[in-house]
This record gives C-alpha cells, structure tokens and sequence, in this order.
C-alpha cells in the first residue's frame, strides 16, 4: 500500500496531471488545436517563422495585435538582455510582458499551475525562446514546447530546461 501512495504522490507532484489535462480552460484547448492545425505551415523551416514569429502568428487567431504587441513579443530593444532580466525590466519577458500590457494575459507564478496552452518566454545564460506549453515535468524542472526551433527546423515539439528566467502567461 505504501508503494502505491507513493507512486501516486510521484505521479501527482511531478508533472502537469490528467485532472488537470480534463479541466483545461477552453482557450488553451484552442491554443493547442491551432498550433499543432496551422504550426507546420505557419513556420515550415525556421527560416521561413522563428519562435517569436510562430507565437504572433497562432495569437492572431484569438485576438489583434498591434504594431507595439508584436514588437514586445519579438523583444525589440538596443538594451542589454541580460542587464534588463537583472533589474526585472518587462522588455526580455516577450509575449508574458505583451499580453499582460494588453491586458489579455493572466501571468502565471507558480509552476505548479502552468497549463498545456499557456505561453512562455524564457532565457538561458546565453540565448532566449518562446513557445506554448505541451507539458511540464516539476520533478525534472523541464518542459515541452510547441515552437519553432533550428534543432527541429521550424515547427516541432522540443524538450527545455525550466530556467531561472521563465515566464509563463496564459490567454484570457
């Protein structure tokens, strides 16, 4: 009996749940099923849509975005990224900062409540990415994307390390 407490503890405490997986919002549901219809063409080579461009593309199926939303979305700045993730400046947080600005995005803080469909931005110690999240692993502290990465050539699903600098905001 205890074995098998302890596995569903594991099970639960690690990764994004089927409970929760039921109970998504419907707008993450759409998120998804856009992304997986329209990714492949939206961003058929990373060339042809990069992450940024694939994110834009897949949230204005759900809502306009302007000249200054896309521009935040592709973190468009002469300013040091590394300098202004240190002083917690909004410009590197990409599409959290864009939605939320805009007020159509709810951030999330917690990871534990990071859902399939929410979007992220996130950097490394030497370069950034964004996509929409497949699943979360808590144990792991990794997470798998749907984006457009040179590994995969455009569209794919890509699994990442859950950096220090990572932000997750979801579509209202």
């Amino acid at each position: 009996m205890n074995k098998i407490l302890l596995f569903l503890f594991i099970l639960l405490s690690t990764s994004i749940n089927y409970a929760q997986e039921v109970s998504l919002p419907q707008k993450n549901k759409d998120v998804i099923e856009s992304v997986v219809k329209f990714g492949p063409t939206i961003s058929s080579t990373y060339e042809k849509a990069v992450c940024t461009e694939l994110v834009i593309q897949i949230l204005e199926k759900f809502t306009p975005l302007t000249k200054t939303d896309k521009s935040r979305i592709r973190i468009i700045t002469n300013q040091d990224i590394y300098s202004l993730l240190k002083q917690n400046s909004p410009i590197p947080k990409g599409v959290y900062y864009a939605l939320t600005s805009k007020g159509i995005g709810q951030p999330i803080d917690e990871l534990s409540n990071v859902l399939p469909g929410d979007f992220v931005q996130f950097w490394t110690g030497t370069w950034g990415h964004c996509g929409i999240i497949k699943s979360v692993d808590l144990e792991t502290k990794t997470m798998k994307l749907y984006s457009s990465f040179p590994s995969t050539s455009g569209y794919g699903i890509q699994t990442f390390d859950i950096s220090d600098y990572c932000y997750f905001v979801r579509l209202k």
